[in-house]
């Protein structure tokens, strides 16, 4: 039955198309999802363009009515297109695989020349950042890493769901490089996002601490055991917060 739709230029719609696919007992129900894109013609007309598996156009469309639209498709507000892929990263991470494995060999200087090269093709990969301050402090050259870790610190894409498995790794770097303010930083907006995570929760309870900030330090450590309970090394930090030491 038809409903009340938006019509909006560049927005996302959807199409259910239900039916029942095969043949004697292999009989059963089906339902295709397409995805299209709109281009608005006037107040009552639209054209809908069918997106392919990338979400880009296949270069099929049809020019609809407005209450067509509103009995065939659902309005997608919140639709995201997958991005496109970026053929430099993509290039910045395969070159990071090798530095990576010169790095498991200790084989630094070849790291670092592999890492220069991920860099040079994408400055803000996270991958190719934190490699690279890896492989200065394997070289004994602390200054150089407090630099790229800094200019890492700032890059958003540090806290995104999937670097997660560096989360704590490069917090930790940071604290004991002394760089205390960065490494606040970074675990603050690593818990928005893991906000039960009883390790952040502990490595920024003892940035603060190292930092001098010992009511924050003991909050911090609080939440850790809130979680949990059983977190040691939390307690014993948090009980010398209570002493003043």
């Amino acid at each position: 039955m038809s409903q009340e739709i938006q019509i909006v230029e560049g927005g996302y719609y959807l199409e259910s198309i239900r039916g029942r696919v095969g043949t004697g007992d292999t009989t059963r129900d089906s339902e295709m999802k397409n995805y299209y894109r709109c281009s608005v013609i006037n107040e009552t007309r639209v054209r809908i363009h069918l997106l392919d598996n990338n979400d880009e156009p296949t270069g099929y469309s049809e020019e609809v009515e407005a209450s067509e639209l509103a009995e065939r498709f659902e309005f997608l507000p919140d639709f995201k297109p997958r991005e496109k892929a970026d053929p430099k990263k993509e290039r910045s991470n395969k070159i990071c695989s090798r530095a990576e494995r010169h790095m498991e060999k200790e084989e630094y200087l070849s790291a670092e020349f592999e890492y220069n090269k991920a860099l040079a093709l994408d400055e803000q990969s996270v991958r190719a950042n934190f490699g690279m301050g890896q492989t200065y402090l394997a070289q004994g050259e602390p200054d150089k890493a407090k630099e790229v870790f800094k200019k890492l610190a700032n890059i958003e894409a540090i806290t995104e769901p999937r670097h997660k498995h560096i989360f704590n790794e490069f917090g930790m770097q940071l604290r004991k490089l002394g760089l205390f303010e960065d490494a606040v930083r970074h675990y603050s907006k690593a818990l928005k996002i893991s906000p039960d995570d009883e390790n952040l929760w502990f490595n920024l309870g003892r940035a603060l601490w190292e930092s001098g900030d010992k009511p924050k330090a003991s909050n911090a450590l609080s939440n850790a055991l809130r979680i949990n309970p059983n977190m040691t090394a939390a307690r014993q930090l948090l009980e010398k917060a209570y002493k003043g030491e």
